[in-house]
């Protein structure tokens, strides 16, 4: 056997530093799975991630493709992108911790796509730094772990940052530079190398634009952002001739949009002229950007955001912790803009790639918060999220390129350390690094409190995935046995969308709805089972007390349980006191308390419901003076989009009555018109309305 098979066949030894060094990107992926995916079946539903879950489910069973998505906090619709990614786990699981579990392997892959390269263009110890603190931040986790349309933002902003680094000079001499190009590429790697590596970069340049594109498509605050990378894909692809990849990413990109932009034409794009407005409207700079970007690296106010007290009293206070990020950021910037000036980007190599990268990863975090200060809009955290991964990747650059490790190495064999650069770089390299490595870890323990908080059910966080999921399982069981039956859950929520809509679309049913009991109740013409939602008494059953019974089976086990009572038949009903022409009928009238100044009079209504024509109606109590308006209360009740035809609806209004009431005749009127064209529904007998009941104060 010759030296040379000697040497193939020995076995490969490395020393325990070595295998530290190597495991530890899969120490950090490690723990970034646990703070995202940990306890992940106590996801909140709420609304929100009703409106997302319902148009998801749709999807997933090809009833629906949604155009755009729930109206948002400003007043325009949000895109459609995230109930169609959230629909793509469900078409394999129909459960909600399904769609939360992809949307965290999502960020994960992504993690995953910024260390390798941060590790191809900077090196080892900046992957890891910026790995780290992207993998550890509180404001990334608090928004990953929830289903929202904002959620995948820094996830789909940090794959676009990463694919645009690689097309950037790289830090490695041995790999294919995007320095050269033409001839000159050619005769450094050879055809088949120049081919391969104008190959990855055309990839590299899909991936960032098509990611860029779904940043902006996640939530509009990030499409301005969007549209500035566009442009600087476009240069790119003039600069290294890559237009295969850019027209490819364009065209991705373009069908991605389409969906919106079609919505956009059929309403004379209403919603970006309304946008461009209220952009408008500024007289001084909005500078609130960057200090909630602030807010965003240091994880400064993430435990305030957070429902409860009880994370804030078990966490580690440490104060100073929200204030090492910005340090270490500031100074990141001074360096990067010093060596920018000082250095010879064309004489070193490695250098070019450190700076070029430091000033682009300057430039995004600089940037971003910048496109919101000639507006006045009311800026919330989840509006600047678009500018993570950079000032991670700005802090880990300015590590790397202190260099002192390496230094020091070299002058340590010559025992010349005291008073060298070298030393004092190596010095700040060590306590940076160890100050952010202790941060990060402060970090992960603010988290793992919160996780085992939300694993105990210790949040009143009531509507939590896994018991949401279990009550859809358990409703499309009773609707297996049951075909002709109904399920009411009653609870009580915010507007027109409860946390538990979804279950609609889960079953593929109208047989589930859902009442806020406080605005009023339904009987249908149907067996019927009742489900107590978080909060709810048994005192909400009162209107069908008589022929309900509990169905033990049917509860959820949450704490307490939502329990669970069903009637086979709604019984008889009383002869109608008035009809209206959309097919009300009311059937009865209580009234609490009496007609005095600066009181209250709680109304309710009982009605029978013919449908008549779909349309969305509004009820009214106008009480009068003579012919003088002096109190009113509007409003729908119960949902319209939940009344069904037969049904026994039961409306409850609380009419506030002035500090004076002059002395006369009084009359309560109630009647209904549409919504929003507020078109009069008239009696049968061409009345505008029916007398409730008349009083006369002395």
């Amino acid at each position: 056997m010759n030296r040379e098979s000697k040497t193939k066949n020995r076995p490969i030894t490395l020393s325990p530093r070595h295998l530290v060094i190597l495991s530890l990107p899969y120490l950090i992926f490690l723990l970034a799975a646990v703070l995202r995916l940990a306890a992940f079946d106590e996801a909140l539903v709420a609304g929100d991630q009703s409106a997302i879950l319902s148009s998801a489910f749709q999807v997933a069973h090809f009833r629906y493709f949604p155009l755009v998505g729930m109206k948002s906090s400003v007043g325009v619709m949000q895109t459609g992108i995230v109930p169609l990614l959230a629909a793509i786990p469900l078409l394999l699981v129909k459960s909600v911790i399904a769609v939360k579990w992809f949307f965290s392997v999502l960020d994960l892959l992504a993690l995953a796509w910024l260390y390798r390269a941060a590790r191809q263009t900077l090196g080892r110890r900046a992957a890891l730094i910026t790995m780290l603190l992207y993998a550890t931040n509180p404001w990334v986790i608090e928004f990953i772990r929830t289903i929202w349309f904002q959620t995948l933002i820094p996830t789909f902003a940090t794959v676009a940052f990463a694919a645009f680094m690689t097309l950037l000079p790289s830090s490695h001499p041995k790999r294919a530079s995007s320095v050269y190009t033409g001839k000159a590429k050619r005769a450094r790697f050879g055809n088949r190398g120049y081919i391969l590596h104008h190959r990855n970069n055309g990839n590299a340049l899909i991936l960032a634009l098509v990611s860029a594109t779904l940043m902006g498509m996640v939530h509009l605050a990030a499409m301005p952002w969007t549209v500035l990378l566009f442009a600087l894909g476009l240069w790119l692809a003039w600069r290294y001739r890559l237009w295969r990849g850019f027209w490819i990413g364009v065209g991705l990109s373009f069908l991605l949009v389409l969906p919106y932009l079609i919505y956009l034409v059929q309403t004379s794009f209403s919603d970006v002229f309304f946008l461009a407005q209220a952009g408008s409207k500024t007289q001084a700079l909005n500078t609130n950007g960057y200090r909630l970007v602030g807010e965003l690296i240091s994880g400064a106010f993430v435990i305030a955001n957070t429902h409860g007290r009880q994370w804030d009293d078990q966490v580690i206070d440490w104060s100073f912790g929200y204030k090492i990020i910005p340090i270490v950021f500031v100074l990141s910037l001074l360096w990067v803009v010093k060596k920018a000036v000082s250095t010879d980007l064309v004489k070193s190599h490695r250098n070019n790639a450190i700076i070029s990268i430091g000033i682009f990863a300057a430039v995004w975090s600089l940037l971003a918060p910048a496109l919101f200060l000639f507006t006045q809009t009311h800026l919330q955290h989840f509006y600047l999220l678009h500018v993570f991964p950079a000032p991670f990747v700005l802090i880990g650059a300015s590590i790397e390129g202190l260099d002192g490790l390496r230094q020091y190495k070299l002058e340590s064999r010559s025992r010349n350390l005291v008073g060298r650069p070298g030393g004092l770089s190596y010095i700040a390299e060590c306590l940076a690094t160890g100050m952010l490595i202790l941060l990060a870890l402060w970090w992960s323990s603010l988290w793992i409190v919160r996780i085992h908080l939300e694993a105990q059910g210790q949040l009143e966080r009531y509507t939590r995935a896994w018991l949401m999921d279990t009550t859809a399982r358990t409703v499309a069981g009773y609707l297996d046995r049951e075909p002709n039956g109904q399920v009411i859950i009653l609870s009580e929520f915010k507007g027109d969308v409860s946390a538990f809509d979804w279950i609609r679309a889960y079953v593929g049913s109208d047989a589930i709805r859902v009442t806020p009991v406080s605005a009023g109740f339904i009987i249908p013409n149907a067996p019927t089972c009742y489900m107590l939602g978080p909060g709810i008494t048994t005192d909400a059953l009162t209107p069908v007390a008589g022929i309900i019974t509990p169905r033990p089976a049917m509860t959820i086990p949450a704490n307490p349980p939502w329990d669970c009572y069903c009637m086979s038949s709604p019984g008889t009903r009383p002869d109608a006191l008035a009809n209206w022409g959309n097919g009300m009928q009311l059937l009865d009238v209580a009234i609490e308390n009496t007609l005095s100044p600066g009181k209250q009079l709680r109304l309710s209504y009982t009605w029978q419901y013919t449908h008549v024509a779909p349309q969305e109606y509004h009820i009214f109590n106008h009480l009068l003076h003579g012919d003088t308006l002096v109190a009113q209360v509007d409003g729908s009740g119960v949902p319209t989009h939940y009344w069904r035809d037969g049904d026994i609806l039961l409306t409850r209004f609380v009419l506030q009555l002035p500090e004076e009431l002059a002395p006369g005749d009084y009359r309560l009127l109630t009647g209904s018109y549409t919504w929003p064209a507020q078109e009069r529904i008239f009696l049968t007998n061409g009345e505008a309305a029916y007398t409730v009941k008349e009083w006369t104060v002395p």
